[in-house]
């Protein structure tokens, strides 16, 4: 039976950590898997979805100060020997080890003599930092030796998957100055069971006013979701007269700093803020457009869930989206700003026949993520 490692930040509510755990749970019936997280958290909610006979085990106790876990993230990046001696990490018990998500932890199994897997899903980029004191730049050095220790370790491992064309190119940018290094780096796009989530869209919600063109975000607050760029198109749009409404969706979403930049800004009755729930596909499904409007994306699992119940896409260009849209065929592909935002959404309120356009062919579109050629390209890469 193979014995398989998997590591990821943690097990919250999001697209890569759900198809994370349908992949563990697929491996776990026919092969021995120890997940491994940083540290226990009560945002770990998916935690409760997995396989009884998955192993879950942690790098830093519950107890453990933040000051000791940084002290021990050190030891970890520059001895990485060491660290695996202290808690007890042996290749010897395993045969596979997939980090999936690139992060400073991935030096920590460069260093197995065992097969390694590892996951790009976020586009690298080459940091700027602002510098305002000596502690300041003392953090940002050792910050900056961290991830250079930790990136160059991503060139141990055999197989490296990114989840879009645009993650691999920018990998390969920062990384290695856009050359090919002869390490086998593919584009292996994310892909969903397509069934659960139109068995899921049916359930019951509150009524959607259907005379109006209903735009839905699913997000989270992060810096590079830009929801201030969908915020500041709903206000032209209303100052031009238009008549929508938006759904926002997920963490954060319905937070008093949210409520508040929706009240200032005499917003109410066009944002409804719902916030993070389980089932956000009935919104997906009964909204007439899903929204992207991020700075930065290596794919977005939402675009795809809501082409999956044939709801059409605008999106910014920010990356992965323009591959899942296949360079606008599939979806409307806006600039990468708050005007693009504004554009798109004008676009569809002035011509409801777009709708029509871009949905006619999304069936065709989702079959390039088929669920089970997915499973089946990681089983025969790890061998399972």
């Amino acid at each position: 039976m193979k014995r398989i490692l998997v590591f990821n930040d943690g097990l919250v509510l999001g697209g890569t950590e759900k198809l994370l755990v349908e992949l563990l749970n697929h491996w776990a019936l026919k092969c021995e898997v120890t997940l491994l997280l940083p540290y226990q958290s009560s945002q770990n909610v998916l935690l409760t979805n997995l396989h009884s006979s998955i192993k879950v085990n942690y790098l830093f106790s519950e107890k453990q100060s933040s000051f000791s876990q940084k002290l021990e993230e050190n030891v970890l990046i520059f001895f990485p020997g060491i660290y695996q001696s202290l808690k007890k990490i042996k290749a010897k018990d395993y045969d596979c080890v997939i980090c999936f998500k690139e992060c400073i932890y991935a030096r920590l199994f460069s260093v197995m003599p065992i097969q390694k897997i590892l996951w790009v899903h976020n586009m690298l980029y080459k940091r700027t930092y602002k510098i305002n004191s000596f502690r300041e730049r003392v953090a940002v050095w050792l910050k900056k030796k961290q991830l250079k220790v930790s990136q160059k370790s991503y060139d141990r491992y055999d197989t490296v998957f990114c989840v879009s064309e645009a993650c691999r190119k920018s990998y390969l940018e920062v990384l290695h100055s856009g050359q090919q290094n002869g390490q086998d780096i593919r584009v292996l796009y994310n892909a969903i069971d397509t069934e659960p989530i139109i068995l899921k869209a049916q359930a019951d919600i509150p009524p959607i006013d259907q005379s109006v063109i209903n735009f839905v975000l699913v997000t989270r607050n992060s810096p590079e979701k830009r929801i201030d760029r969908l915020i500041n198109a709903t206000e032209r749009l209303a100052a031009d007269g238009y008549n929508f409404h938006i759904y926002l969706i997920g963490e954060g979403m319905n937070s008093d700093k949210m409520k508040s930049i929706v009240s200032s800004r005499n917003l109410i009755n066009y944002i409804t803020l719902i916030g993070s729930i389980d089932n956000p596909y009935p919104y997906l499904l009964q909204c007439n457009w899903a929204l992207c409007v991020s700075e930065r994306e290596s794919f977005s699992l939402t675009i795809l869930e809501a082409m999956i119940l044939n709801t059409p896409v605008i999106s910014t260009n920010c990356g992965g989206p323009a591959d899942v849209l296949v360079d606008g065929k599939y979806g409307i592909l806006v600039d990468n700003s708050s005007k693009g935002v504004y554009e798109g959404m004008k676009q569809v309120l002035d011509n409801k026949m777009l709708s029509v356009k871009y949905s006619s062919h999304l069936r065709e579109a989702v079959e390039r993520f088929d669920y089970h050629r997915w499973i089946d390209t990681i089983d025969k890469t790890i061998r399972c």
